[in-house]
């Protein structure tokens, strides 16, 4: 393992694309990367909860499940990835929690992405369910490769885009440190 540190991460878009999630998963677990997808673990008192997550829109543009099957059955994917994470988010008995997604939970960091594609950047259903829980700390998230470095949910927990890209623009660094 070339990492010493205890590493972990969710599934992405591109992940998937292959056809093949299980055995990405299973590479990068080999290699030593916690995979959350709707599991959570624990890090020296620190609680790390996760999923892909799913897209949907923010506020009063996000998707309800009205109108054809395909539609209630694309806003059903975006709930069931919700129910994973608040289902790895009961699990965790830490003080400290970080949250761990692909898609974004929340529209601030996705600005600067054109905002036609904004529901195709994350959902609110995501942001919602962080707040709901006391212990959270804060939440990362990648895919929004324009969108901003920082946000924050309703209830104020701080949300950062990890994206390469926006690590190199706005942060000018390959990579971030939080204390916990």
């Amino acid at each position: 393992m070339a990492c010493s540190i205890p590493v972990v991460g969710v599934l992405g878009n591109h992940d998937y694309e292959c056809g093949q999630p299980q055995e990405v998963a299973r590479i990068l677990h080999q290699a030593g990367l916690k995979v959350l997808d709707g599991e959570a673990f624990e890090i020296e008192g620190v609680g790390f909860a996760g999923c892909k997550g799913f897209i949907g829109g923010f506020g009063r543009y996000m998707l309800s499940a009205f109108g054809e099957p395909e539609i209630k059955s694309f806003v059903q994917a975006a709930v069931d990835e919700n129910l994973k994470l608040e289902t790895s988010l009961r699990m965790l008995r830490t003080e400290r929690i970080v949250v761990v997604t692909h898609y974004s939970p929340v529209v601030e960091t996705v600005e600067g992405e054109p905002p036609e594609i904004f529901p195709f950047l994350g959902s609110a259903r995501m942001g919602e369910t962080i707040d709901r829980f006391e212990g959270v700390k804060l939440a990362f998230h990648g895919h929004a490769h324009r969108g901003a470095y920082e946000g924050r949910t309703a209830r104020g927990v701080p949300v950062y885009n990890v994206a390469k890209p926006v690590l190199n623009r706005d942060v000018g660094v390959e990579y971030a440190l939080f204390e916990v």
